[in-house]
């Protein structure tokens, strides 16, 4: 799988003291390296490394102007980078947070950096961190507006890597397989390496909407 512990991450965000707090922790706890880019950059960044894994971006932050930059840096080199956002209202809809096509995680103001480290953590290790209701309107959202991932004949999953497919559609977290099947979470990581490579995706979304598009019936009994 492309998400490990350790690399470079960006995270879009005012230069703050909260900022630099989050920052130091992310890289000392998680050991990443954490590259902060004011909203003012985006339109002329530094020069970044090949390998980010993910961008973090501080909805705190949002407005009209700012989107238009962020969608565009995004758009040059990171068009499959996994996405999560921080320091969202609880009361935020829904259909706003479906613009966020690579979306992986969602963080809101009360949460604090503690559960930020932890959530991140397992964002990076190839977990998803939302409500299993929102995981399932935007996983049906972008099954409407995207394209399929994989244009080819749908390659065949065995019957394991179905059932894991199965709970990965229910939201459920590498350590939810695998206590549900009653094996180690390093042989479900084994497995989503292995299913992403035969269908040609890059992370839980992308696999999501390409069992969504080619999959007619996932239901697998365990």
């Amino acid at each position: 799988m492309d998400h490990k512990s350790t690399g470079n991450i960006i995270l879009v965000t005012e230069d703050s003291l909260q900022s630099s707090l989050l920052k130091d922790v992310l890289e000392t706890k998680l050991s990443i390296n954490v590259i902060l880019i004011t909203p003012e950059k985006l339109s002329n960044p530094p020069i970044l490394p090949d390998n980010l894994s993910t961008i973090i971006f501080d909805y705190s932050v949002l407005n009209d102007d700012v989107f238009s930059r962020y969608m565009s840096f995004k758009a040059s080199s990171f068009k499959d980078t996994i996405e999560v956002l921080i320091n969202c209202d609880k009361a935020i809809s829904t259909e706003e947070l479906f613009v966020w096509h690579t979306l992986a995680g969602i963080f809101y103001i009360s949460d604090d950096i503690d559960v930020l480290q932890v959530g991140i953590g397992r964002i990076l290790q190839g977990d998803m961190w939302f409500s299993r209701e929102f995981s399932q309107q935007y996983i049906a959202h972008l099954r409407r507006y995207s394209r399929p991932v994989h244009k080819n004949a749908p390659a065949v999953l065995t019957k394991r890597e179905q059932q894991i497919m199965n709970f990965l559609s229910m939201g459920a977290s590498n350590q939810q397989i695998a206590e549900q099947l009653f094996v180690s979470e390093n042989t479900v990581k084994t497995h989503l390496h292995n299913i992403f490579k035969k269908i040609d995706v890059k992370n839980r979304v992308q696999a999501l909407i390409w069992v969504k598009e080619n999959i007619s019936d996932l239901s697998i009994a365990t």
